[in-house]
């Protein structure tokens, strides 16, 4: 933006992601002056390149562009969108007849939305109470397919491939809450992939430690309103702000709750501690040359590979974590690339995370290829013997030792949950006698919670109730 003149409040945003960009771009459009504090040496948050958040849904189900399409559009960044065929593996390693893939996946995702359909009614009906907490998603699957499917066989397919859901929100399907499930929902709409540069922007500020050390509003009474923020940094100095927005990832306040002084209110710190996180990882596998399709612009190829539960690499994966991929070569040009891009969730990816840390960038690329060769040598065309069959390059994301995220991906609603909407909302609303505000992906909107549009969303919410509380909105 341009240089400009603000006589207005002077508020400070602790995080440069997509949520405190937004936050930041509401407010300097009201005439506010604002400082933005960002512990990396970019900005941009998860999404600044491609290790982070992916898939754009394209438009609401009030036909409003989705907020994220509308900024790709915007920009003119290219987007692509995915056929919907699917390639699926059985635990042994051979592919499954493209009509049973078909009936099966699509009597999965009925099954799916009728679970989103079963928590909403029941959390209308009585809070979700009916719904016992400890309910996951994956009981549901196995129930429905019990009454809709006769084979025990197809019943247990539909069961394998329904751990997938996993790569969605982190962790397992039967680690997902049945009750909250309603809140997994995003906005229904055709599922765009982004595939454009992001430029990186290095930043002035100091890297901060923040501590809110004003003696301001937690469990006392509300006479105790505060009249500033005042913020540590690492190089041992303060500066004190009108208002502070936290854009901080859900995992990095659950290890710093001890930074807030005086401490959170109890509603806050409830919820840092109650919402739980997830764990996606992202592994992309670049070979000379696409060798799984002839043509991969004739869309005739599936964009999606499933391997269920494999028994066949029990040397790098004795507990059968399954594998799934999205095929990266069917970019329009110039942005089509022969990549595949293998989504890990759960203990996955906490075990390849912890495989390849700190290891030299050659044994990475060893480890990697070792670990993901027995799912991509099963595709179509693969020849051991072909150059074009052996990987050139290999990118892996860590974000398990991320300190800045808090060694997590997303937050997450698991079995046991008793009122994470509950939580999800004490972040929305924030603490106006603290001059203190949340925003990110654990303050979205609830049909968008642990998705960049909902980080996004949420940077705007936190920016509108400043606005409120000067009247300016």
């Amino acid at each position: 933006m341009a240089p400009h003149e603000s006589s207005g409040p002077h508020v400070c945003i602790v995080g440069a992601g997509i949520s405190g960009l937004r936050c930041a771009d509401v407010l300097l459009s009201k005439g506010f002056e604002v400082t933005i504090l960002e512990a990396r040496d970019r900005i941009g948050g998860r999404p600044n390149n491609d290790s982070g958040p992916n898939w754009i849904h394209a438009w609401t189900d009030s036909d409003e562009p989705h907020p994220i399409f509308k900024l790709a559009t915007d920009t003119s960044t290219p987007v692509h969108y995915w056929n919907d065929k699917q390639l699926i593996f059985t635990s042994d390693g051979n592919a499954l007849p493209d009509e049973v893939t078909e009936r099966l996946s699509t009597l999965l995702w009925v099954i799916i939305e009728d679970a989103f359909r079963f928590s909403e009614a029941a959390r209308q009906n009585n809070g979700g109470k009916s719904i016992p907490a400890e309910e996951s998603l994956y009981d549901f699957v196995k129930r429905e397919a019990a009454t809709r499917l006769s084979d025990p066989k197809e019943r247990d397919l539909l069961a394998q491939m329904s751990e997938m859901f996993g790569a969605y929100v982190g962790e397992p399907a039967w680690k997902q809450s049945l009750r909250f499930a309603w809140m997994e929902e995003c906005c229904g709409g055709a599922d765009a992939k982004g595939r454009g540069d992001v430029c990186r922007v290095q930043l002035l500020e100091d890297s901060p430690a923040l501590r809110n050390a004003r003696p301001c509003w937690g469990d006392h009474p509300p006479q105790y309103i505060c009249d500033e923020v005042t913020l540590s940094l690492a190089d041992g100095s303060s500066l004190s702000f009108d208002q502070v927005v936290l854009s901080t990832p859900l995992g990095w306040l659950k290890q710093h709750l001890s930074a807030f002084s005086p401490p959170l209110p109890t509603r806050i710190a409830s919820a840092i501690t109650n919402l739980g996180l997830s764990q996606l990882e992202k592994v992309f596998i670049t070979f000379p040359a696409v060798f799984w399709t002839p043509d991969p612009q004739a869309d005739t190829f599936p964009c999606y590979a499933n391997w269920l539960s494999p028994s066949y690499a029990g040397d790098t994966n004795p507990a059968a974590w399954p594998q799934e991929i999205w095929d990266l070569s069917s970019f329009a040009p110039p942005n089509n690339h022969p990549t595949l891009l293998f989504y890990l969730y759960g203990d996955c990816s906490r075990h390849i995370v912890n495989l390849i840390h700190n290891k030299p960038a050659d044994e990475k690329f060893r480890l990697l290829d070792a670990f993901f060769r027995p799912y991509y040598s099963r595709l179509p065309g693969f020849d051991p013997n072909s150059e074009m069959c052996r990987p050139t390059r290999i990118l892996a994301t860590e974000w398990a030792r991320d300190e800045l995220s808090g060694g997590a991906s997303y937050c997450n609603f698991p079995v046991g949950s008793e009122a994470a909407d509950e939580d999800v909302l004490a972040f929305r609303t924030g603490c106006a006698e603290r001059r203190l505000w949340f925003c990110g992906e654990h303050a979205a909107p609830f049909d968008e919670c642990g998705t960049v549009a909902g980080a996004y969303l949420s940077g705007q919410a936190a920016a509108e109730r400043i606005l409120e509380v000067y009247g300016k909105k």
